[in-house]
């Protein structure tokens, strides 16, 4: 439970809440506790935060710091119950602002055990609930060949996903992959000597089974398209995201509900412009040079931002 949080933007993404003091927020990745301490600093004492994560660890972080706040409810769920879970909390009332924080957060990633770093040996799990069964391990075991190049193809848009697939089948074969540095060295001896990047060769790799077996993705299409349902009219949908394909699914469902014909023009659908729920607030929000050069995390991050209407 030490293990520091610097939450992202924080200031930006707070600021884009457009937070009213007797508003209701949903932090939908609660972590730490860094975006929803800075929620309830700004709400009055009639204002209400719904904190959601289904990390383990998370929960216990949440009980023994903010439980003595009135104004705060943790719910250990999947975001992407989202609607169940306000009205659980909230009735059949609408909230003033969402946000989310998507990927893993810092605590995961510089926890060994939990086994999301290339960096660190840890056992190959990945699991953002740990109640459940399948670890990224138990995952590549049952997967065959296909599977995992065809994850790894879509998921991390990796160029060599057949070739990794293959060798880590071999290393499976051999009992000779247990851990992350395990994984981490098979993958980078399938990228070509020639070839220099920046970017360490596991990365895109560790990103697309952890994003996997996960189901983020899934879980964030159902979320965008709820969160429609139960945003009160004025109150805003803040998106932190880290990697293309988050993004362009963020991007994607902003401009369908604010631009409408614009968008799927081609479909046979009339007077959709009449039927907008959102307005584009902003172009895609990015880290300062400054807050990369403190929160090397902050790289890839982008803020997006809606406003229900």
């Amino acid at each position: 439970m030490s293990f520091s949080h610097n939450p992202v933007m924080l200031e930006t993404s707070i600021n884009n809440l457009n937070i009213i003091k007797d508003g209701t927020y949903v932090d939908c990745t609660f972590g730490r506790g860094g975006h929803s301490k800075n929620i309830l600093e700004r709400i009055g004492k009639n204002g209400k935060l719904i904190a959601i994560d289904k990390d383990n660890e998370a929960e216990d972080f949440a009980k023994e710091n903010f439980n003595d706040d009135s104004r705060f409810i943790f719910e250990k769920n999947n975001f992407s119950n989202i609607v169940n879970i306000v009205e659980k909390h909230n009735g059949k009332n609408k909230v003033n602002g969402i946000l989310l924080d998507l990927g893993v957060s810092s605590p995961q990633l510089d926890n060994p055990e939990r086994g999301f770093s290339f960096m660190k040996e840890g056992p190959l799990d990945m699991r953002m609930d740990t109640s459940s069964k399948m670890t990224a391990l138990l995952w590549l075991k049952e997967a065959d060949l296909k599977d995992i190049s065809r994850v790894l193809k879509i998921y991390g848009e990796e160029k060599y996903s057949y070739r990794i697939a293959r060798a880590i089948k071999k290393s499976i074969e051999k009992d000779s992959l247990q851990t992350t540095i395990d994984l981490s060295k098979v993958i980078s001896e399938c990228y070509p000597k020639s070839i220099s990047s920046k970017i360490n060769p596991a990365t895109r790799s560790f990103q697309a089974i952890r994003i996997y077996i996960n189901k983020e993705l899934q879980e964030l299409e159902k979320i965008l398209d709820d969160c429609l349902q139960i945003i009160e009219i004025g109150g805003r949908l803040v998106v932190i995201s880290f990697h293309s394909l988050e993004d362009r699914i963020v991007k994607n469902f902003i401009n369908k509900h604010s631009l409408g014909k614009e968008v799927i023009s081609k479909l046979p659908i009339t007077n959709l412009s009449q039927n907008l729920n959102l307005k584009k607030i902003k172009v895609p929000l990015k880290a300062s040079d400054n807050e990369i050069d403190e929160n090397i995390r902050s790289r890839s991050a982008k803020i997006r931002v809606a406003e229900k209407i």
